[in-house]
């Protein structure tokens, strides 16, 4: 049976994921903290984890009302994430990992006290508002995917449980019809059905905002193992790991623009 996406299962994922990290960095020698991480250009382990920091303690942040979100991104995502990594130059491997501890801990403390209707309040983000269900996702999302980053720049394994790839796979998808039009190739009224079993199936518009009706035919169809979609849309692999039948015009701007905050 797919993972129910609920408020409890969320919170369960991002505790998944932070553990994993943090077994993770536990057993990394500490001159492995120096090693470059491919994934993300430039950046050493020691960067990520501050890197991972800063987004937790930036969404506590937001999903208190603090100043955050769009305001704190003047400069662009690109800006903001530089500065912030660049902000931890210098500090010692056990600084960076207890402020990466605490503002995880933190970020989940405060979401586990969210009362049911508060998981669809607003609040700022870099591409605007998101709700703070959607928020916690895209921390659930960025931290097992530089998990995943971390593993493999140091050579460890680092697993996946179905509940956080339940929740990456739903990000996966709706993220299409905002990729299509944040990249200028909107499909107005069109329909896609993305199939990722066992994690799900969705079906979204071709244009950001828009919701297809749930019994129309659908103009594309996509299927693929919910990792590998995760990961082409995260801009981890290359290619399309797709079958897809349909709308090729379709096919072919979706391919060019999907991509995930990651």
């Amino acid at each position: 049976m797919p993972v129910e996406r609920t408020a409890a299962t969320l919170l369960e994922g991002l505790e998944t994921t932070h553990r994993r990290v943090g077994r993770l960095l536990a057993d990394l020698p500490p001159d492995a903290w120096a090693l470059p991480v491919p994934a993300t250009p430039g950046w050493s382990v020691a960067d990520v984890v501050s890197h991972l920091a800063e987004g937790d303690r930036g969404a506590l942040a937001a999903a208190q009302g603090r100043e955050w979100g769009e305001a704190a991104f003047a400069g662009g995502l690109d800006g903001w994430t530089a500065a912030g990594v660049a902000s931890h130059a210098g500090e010692d491997r056990e600084t960076r990992l207890a402020a990466w501890e605490a503002a995880g801990d933190a970020l989940r403390w405060h979401l586990a006290s969210t009362q049911e209707d508060g998981w669809r309040t607003r609040v700022g983000f870099v591409a605007g508002p998101v709700s703070l269900r959607t928020l916690a996702q895209l921390r659930l999302n960025d931290g097992w995917l530089h998990g995943h980053d971390l593993a493999g720049a140091t050579g460890q394994p680092f697993g996946l449980d179905e509940v956080t790839l339940a929740w990456m796979a739903d990000l996966a998808a709706r993220v299409i019809p905002g990729s299509l039009s944040r990249r200028g190739r909107p499909h107005p009224g069109a329909s896609i059905r993305v199939l990722l079993p066992p994690a799900g199936e969705w079906l979204v518009g071709g244009a950001a905002g828009e919701r297809p009706d749930p019994g129309a035919e659908p103009d594309l169809v996509l299927q693929a193992e919910p990792l590998a979609f995760v990961l082409r849309a995260a801009g981890r692999t290359g290619g399309d790991p797709w079958r897809a039948s349909g709308d090729q015009e379709l096919l072919a701007d979706l391919s060019a623009t999907l991509h995930s905050v990651s």
